[in-house]
């Protein structure tokens, strides 16, 4: 869900988005413009209050919402609040897939997914989401003149990063467009991908008949709809990947495969009209990369790419200089492929209308059913053990589901899940409650979400099966002898395994979370590389060690309200900020001060007297100093509020924090406005 206009229809979108302080190469750029609103009459939002933040001013809107900026009323970190229009909250079905779809993206977590902090319900009948508001620009701001492949390939790899993770949680785009894929600043990547409006266009479909295609209903923008699409059959990832296609073939030729035109027009191009293909329109596009992006835009669905991964891979091999898999025929039906050892990632929908004449495809493995799972465990002390029915479970968490008293928020409680004859022991961090209020509103059972913590390996790995249909594995591992390659790497690796969460991913103590996933990534890659090698029972079970360190590290600091406790526990004020900035509400952080200061008793008054020098320091004009004795105030009190504040307040001036100079008089030096009684 992402502010976007969400109808195909829609003549002059708002721009709602931030422009970047830089260039998309990362050079020096103009400062970012605030685009001037339309004058119009007083919207009454503006200026409510919802959650921790305050609604600024409108960003834009489409089919299915407004979207507001908010403002957190004590940080002032931003954020975009999305509400649904309030002639579709009359519609309880609509309402529910709008819900459902917010929860399902968020599961997937993804880093080039945009992220969604908080849903809720504004009285009588608003409901809105609360979402990451992003600095950049569409990638439709590429488009219209061809763009150099070494450009365009690490963009499109991040797009299928975000599909691949969508198309396995049953997600499907269907909407994708230039519009949709926003590029964001970052740190060490010049175009950093966030896919938007996942769903959306499936929550059109829902509140329409299946198959229509007037305009305004139509579900999809017409120069990026499938072919399935037009006909009103049944989609999967393989529809997002033809958006994809076209997508890419436009970004490389500098226009789009089929001529803009009527809806007619455009149904038939679709559905057999066959383009030239880029090299024939931009003779720089490699001849690979080509025949990869007309594979992506076949017109039936098992000729072109299974997954959203083999397309990445595809990508990075084109852009290589190597020749692509062989490209099924786009004139004839292909034949029958052979059924491979390992199935796809995903099943394969094979009700797209095919010629009569053409050989049958195999049939795919049909989704696995949903989950039949229970967690048992104590929700308030002295209480007995409680079995639940779980919902949305995944590696990563779940949904339990109790109409009893609940768990505090931010509270770890000890659970054993029972899944298809499995007791996996796990700990789960409660992130959100629904009561039976809520739940009623939102055609839900009431409970509470727990996010895991410290799962292990083998637990991930037997979800992970799980939640496909697989059994565990019953094969007897082979007894080899230590790989000698993998040893040193292990050896060096075993160095570092006890180490600070922020050593052990090699980040600084002010990591950005997209970085913390990244690293995460980058450390778990490099365990698969050694796993690939024919490793002892020794080394193996080393491995299994070191991978669930790396990845109890990762969720720890990819997780604001994990992440904050820790820093705060160890001084770390830079990493508490970013926490702070991420969403979390000033309730929340509040109540965790207030268990820190009794863990840490007198950091209070030490806090006091630094903030005070700091103070004194500013008023004179020392800011090198003041920002010295600000971060002193904060080691003692990181999650105060008004001293972070003031302090990234003043940090912004371009000042260095300066030491106070050696006194040569051992009664020391006077602090203006602090001076020393004689």
């Amino acid at each position: 869900m992402s502010p976007t206009n969400l109808r195909p229809d829609a003549k002059s979108p708002e721009q709602w988005w931030a422009p970047p302080e830089t260039s998309p190469e990362g050079q020096p750029g103009s400062p970012p413009k605030v685009p001037t609103p339309v004058t119009e009459k007083k919207d009454p939002l503006i200026g409510t209050v919802v959650g921790s933040f305050r609604l600024i001013r409108k960003l834009g809107g489409g089919g299915m919402g407004t979207v507001y900026l908010g403002e957190h009323t004590l940080i002032g970190s931003k954020v975009a609040v999305k509400f649904l229009h309030e002639h579709f909250a009359s519609n309880e079905a609509l309402v529910q897939r709008f819900l459902a779809e917010a929860r399902s993206v968020n599961l997937i977590g993804h880093e080039n997914i945009i992220n969604i902090f908080d849903m809720s319900l504004l009285p009588p009948r608003r409901h809105y989401l609360v979402m990451e508001y992003l600095e950049g620009s569409p990638l439709s701001s590429m488009t219209g003149s061809p763009q150099p492949p070494s450009v365009i390939v690490p963009i499109l790899t991040q797009v299928c990063d975000a599909l691949q993770a969508a198309h396995l949680n049953g997600v499907v785009h269907r909407d994708l467009k230039p519009e949709n894929i926003f590029l964001v600043r970052h740190d060490r990547t010049p175009h950093f991908v966030k896919v938007l409006d996942f769903g959306i266009a499936k929550l059109l479909d829902g509140a329409h008949s299946p198959g229509q295609t007037s305009m305004g209903t139509i579900i999809g923008t017409p120069e990026y709809m499938a072919p399935e699409q037009w006909a009103g059959k049944g989609v999967d990832g393989r529809t997002d990947l033809y958006a994809l296609g076209i997508i890419s073939y436009e970004l490389l030729t500098g226009r789009t495969p089929f001529p803009k035109g009527g809806l007619g027009s455009l149904l038939h191009a679709h559905l057999q009209e066959l383009p030239p293909a880029p090299h024939e329109l931009t003779p720089s596009v490699p001849l690979p990369l080509s025949q990869l992006v007309m594979r992506a835009m076949a017109k039936r669905p098992e000729d072109r790419f299974r997954t959203a991964a083999e397309m990445r891979t595809a990508l990075e091999q084109a852009l290589a200089g190597q020749a692509p898999a062989p490209l099924p025929s786009l004139a004839t039906p292909a034949p029958a492929p052979v059924p491979a050892a390992t199935p796809p990632s995903l099943p394969l929908d094979t009700a797209m209308a095919i010629p009569a004449t053409a050989p049958a495809p195999p049939r795919r493995p049909a989704s696995p059913p949903p989950l039949e799972a229970f967690a048992k465990g104590v929700l308030t002390p002295g209480s007995e053990p409680l079995r639940m029915s779980c919902t949305d479970l995944s590696r990563a968490g779940a949904f339990l589901c109790t109409e009893g008293s609940l768990p505090p928020l931010r509270s770890r409680v000890a659970l054993t899940l029972e899944v298809r004859g499995q007791n996996l022991p796990c700990t789960g961090e409660v992130v959100r409650h629904v009561t039976p209020a809520q739940a009623g509103s939102w055609g839900m059972r009431a409970g509470f979400a727990v996010q895991f913590i410290n799962l292990s390996a083998e637990a991930r790995d037997a979800l992970s099966r799980l939640s496909q249909g697989q059994t565990a594995p019953s094969a007897t591992p082979k007894v080899l002898s230590d790989d000698p390659q993998a040893e040193s790497l292990l050896t060096m690796l075993q160095q570092r395994m006890n180490a600070d969460p922020y050593v052990l991913l090699s980040l600084p103590q002010n990591a950005t979370f997209d970085e913390v996933r990244q690293h995460g990534r980058a450390a778990t890659s490099a365990l698969e590389t050694i796993a690939a090698r024919p490793l002892s029972a020794r080394q193996a079970k080393e491995l299994s060690e070191m991978r669930s360190r790396i990845e109890k590290a990762a969720d720890l600091l990819g997780h604001p309200r994990q992440r904050i406790e820790h820093d705060a526990w160890r001084a770390n004020y830079a990493g508490v900020a970013r926490c702070i900035s991420s969403g979390l509400t000033a309730t929340e952080i509040e109540s965790l001060r207030a268990r820190y200061l009794v863990a840490h008793p007198g950091t209070e008054a030490r806090e006091r007297i630094h903030a005070a020098t700091a103070s004194a320091w500013e008023s004179q004009g020392s800011i090198g100093l003041a920002l010295a004795e600000y971060e002193k105030a904060l080691a003692a009190d990181p999650l105060n509020l008004q001293l972070q504040q003031r302090y990234w307040n003043l940090k912004q001036r371009g000042v260095k924090p300066t030491p106070p100079p050696e006194s040569s008089s051992k009664e020391g030096q006077d602090v203006p406005g602090l001076r020393r009684r004689r």
